[in-house]
């Protein structure tokens, strides 16, 4: 899974062949995909859990958190989706998460929060897309100076700038970017709070 993280984020999600991560991983079994996960989109899928679970549990708990405070705010709901996200890139060190997310959204549609049937059954099901579907929900419901029509794909552009700002970020390959983190997450809260707010 590392090995694809790595390799997809680096080379896209079409500049890469299953038996490059398999080679990348230190195995000589080219069918080690299939066996381990079934298919190439099951790799995939397996990377994104393997990041999302726990983004979404600590995002879980700060949105409890906020209600139980009564502090959930347009502000806060940015806060709880991109606070999440840049924790894991914390704990990741070098990190790819960010360039596989934002492979992954190049490949669905703009609008990706306004899912239809069809479209909503080719996205895993979890819990941790529950709670980021929920959250998307609450935010649509705050931006009441746009039609409600135009609010998911408002939000869906919020959370393609986080995650492309993110994903910037870990291209950066100096000291001083890691220790810029600190920094970049409020700023990015802000920045996302205007592009919603925005008329």
């Amino acid at each position: 899974m590392r090995a694809a993280e790595q390799l997809v984020a680096e080379r896209g999600l079409h500049g890469v062949r299953a038996s490059e991560v398999v080679k990348a991983a230190g195995h000589k079994n080219n069918s080690a995909v299939t066996y381990h996960f079934g298919s190439w989109e099951g790799l995939l899928e397996a990377v994104w859990q393997l990041h999302t679970e726990p983004v979404n549990e600590d995002r879980a708990a700060f949105i409890a958190s906020a209600r139980a405070s009564g502090d959930f705010t347009l502000p806060t709901m940015v806060e709880a989706y991109v606070g999440p996200l840049v924790a894991e890139l914390r704990r990741q060190r070098p990190s790819y998460w960010a360039r596989f997310s934002e492979q992954w959204l190049a490949g669905i549609r703009l609008d990706f929060f306004a899912l239809d049937d069809a479209e909503a059954a080719r996205q895993p099901h979890t819990d941790a897309v529950m709670v980021v579907h929920g959250l998307f929900t609450d935010i649509a419901g705050e931006l009441t100076q746009i039609p409600e029509s135009t609010r998911p794909r408002r939000v869906a552009l919020m959370a393609r700038f986080v995650i492309g700002a993110l994903a910037a970020w870990e291209r950066e390959p100096t000291a001083e970017a890691a220790q810029d983190l600190d920094s970049l997450e409020p700023e990015l809260i802000r920045m996302a709070v205007a592009l919603l707010a925005a008329e």
